[in-house]
């Protein structure tokens, strides 16, 4: 094998992973420039609020460099972007995470089929950069596979796809003079027949099966995002449509959610609860797995029996005495009528540890073999080192697992930030998750309407990034769940 033409095809590689970088930071910097462009209802004078009612009826023009567009052209354009967006970030994360473990074997026609694809789609998302590279790389990895230069790979494909056309004529014709002759085979062609349409009835069925499944649960996320892009009339229609073009997707909607309705704030304050949260989980959960797990030390198996039994209690009912030890009472972090009130630790410093993910990763710790531990202390190795450098990277999917996991449990947490943050009362509000705020946020007009577009906008903002993140880590996650229960 040619490994100059090796090292050749991997830098070109790595060199348009750099350009499909720089059309995603191009696409993220044009949406951000054209949503902060959308014009946002007017202000009654008399009460302050936003006249949300007007969102169907506004026409604005919009000024860029230069040229104008209207509303229609600026939904396509901030549609477009978006849709670039969730077809160019999965496939570079994909490529790159590919590119990290392959190897002189790992090189194929497959792959050269797999980069044409990629080339196609660079294509269709404008990154032309990304589509010339991938052409050329096309080619050599063509060479590298077949030894066909460009101009031979052409001139050996189109005639040997006439070769195949008439190889297949010439065996049609001799079965058909065949089948005459022969009675017997006649016969086995048609049990042969019969199997074969089996299978294909059997595999129809199930693929169609498997179809209809995805459409019932896909079905529900596309009709929150449609209905989260309509405007008012389209979304209280008793005629809805199901497809809407480009041009009609109101993104304006979520720009008013995550501006005047304050989501960009509860966002901000989910993130804020959600890192802190599990980074203080993924601590815990370390230390106390390896300790039940490695150290040895009197009421080990008993002290981890009791923990384990308090999964089997309701999370509800700690939430009396977690309240009385965070309010003024006990710690006084919420609840002082003078001073501070600290509304974040307050959400946070009580989920800092699970019972349940202690045990998974304890059951992951007892995998590695008790000698590697018992020769690790023989060398000098402290027990701090050795859950470092030995059992963290062993068991480093579960702990992405829990990572993930606990960032979902945080992102949706209700009952606790509701409890906490409903001391503060109007202060309390400014401290809201978002779940908390999907909740309580009226989105009613003063003529008693619910704008759902806008309600059904804030559902998809609470949604549609836990599907993002499940998705691309859905690998992940199963193979930390699988690992944990798997003893030896």
């Amino acid at each position: 094998m040619d490994k100059k033409l090796f090292s050749k095809i991997k830098k070109i590689e790595r060199i348009t992973f750099i350009f499909d970088f720089l059309a995603i930071v191009a696409y993220i910097s044009l949406f951000l420039i054209f949503f902060n462009l959308l014009e946002l209802p007017a202000i009654d004078p008399l009460t302050g609020d936003m006249k949300l009612d007007d969102l169907q009826y506004m026409e604005p023009i919009y000024e860029l460099l230069g040229r104008t567009f209207d509303k229609w052209q600026m939904n396509s354009i901030i549609s477009v972007l978006i849709i670039f967006m969730v077809v160019s970030v999965p496939m570079i994360f994909i490529n790159i995470k590919k590119n990290k473990t392959k190897t002189i074997y790992d090189f194929d026609s497959y792959t050269a089929a797999n980069t044409f694809i990629q080339a196609i789609i660079n294509l269709i998302t404008l990154n032309i950069v990304g589509f010339g590279l991938r052409i050329y790389n096309m080619f050599l990895l063509i060479k590298f596979v077949k030894g066909y230069s460009p101009k031979e790979f052409f001139s050996r494909i189109i005639p040997s796809i006439k070769e195949k056309f008439a190889e297949r004529k010439a065996k049609k014709k001799e079965l058909e003079e065949q089948k005459s002759a022969d009675e017997y085979s006649a016969s086995l062609k048609k049990s042969i027949r019969r199997q074969t349409t089996f299978n294909i009835i059997r595999l129809t069925s199930t693929y169609l099966f498997l179809v209809l499944m995805a459409l019932i649960i896909i079905i529900p996320f596309y009709w929150m995002v449609l209905t989260s892009v309509k405007d008012f009339s389209g979304a209280t229609s008793l005629n809805p449509e199901f497809f809407i073009s480009f041009s009609r997707w109101n993104w304006v909607n979520y720009k008013v959610v995550l501006t005047e309705l304050n989501f960009g704030l509860y966002i901000k304050n989910t993130v804020i609860v959600a890192l802190f949260s599990t980074a203080g989980t993924i601590l815990t959960t370390i230390f106390a797995a390896y300790a039940f797990a490695r150290i040895e030390f009197k009421g080990r198996e008993l002290l981890f029996s009791i923990l384990i039994m308090t999964m089997m209690i309701p999370g509800e009912l700690y939430i009396i005495t977690n309240f009385i030890t965070v309010s003024k009472n006990g710690l006084g972090w919420i609840g002082n009528p003078v001073g501070e009130n600290n509304y974040f630790i307050a959400m946070i410093i009580p989920f800092v540890t699970s019972i349940s993910y202690i045990f998974f990763l304890r059951q992951n710790f007892k995998q590695v073999p008790e000698s590697l531990y018992k020769a690790a202390r023989v060398d000098g190795c402290s027990d701090f080192k050795f859950l470092m450098r030995v059992m963290v990277p062993i068991a480093s999917p579960t702990i992405f697992t829990i990572t993930i996991l606990n960032v979902f449990s945080s992102w949706n947490a209700y009952i606790w930030p509701r409890i906490i943050t409903g001391v503060g009362g109007e202060e309390g509000k400014s401290y809201w998750l978002i779940s908390n705020a999907l909740r309580d946020t009226a989105f009613v007009l003063d003529n008693g309407q619910v704008m759902y577009n806008l309600q059904i906008a804030a559902s998809a903002l609470v949604t549609v990034p836990l599907l993002i993140v499940f998705f691309m880590f859905r690998k992940y996650i199963m193979n930390g769940i699988g690992r944990s229960g798997t003893k030896g």
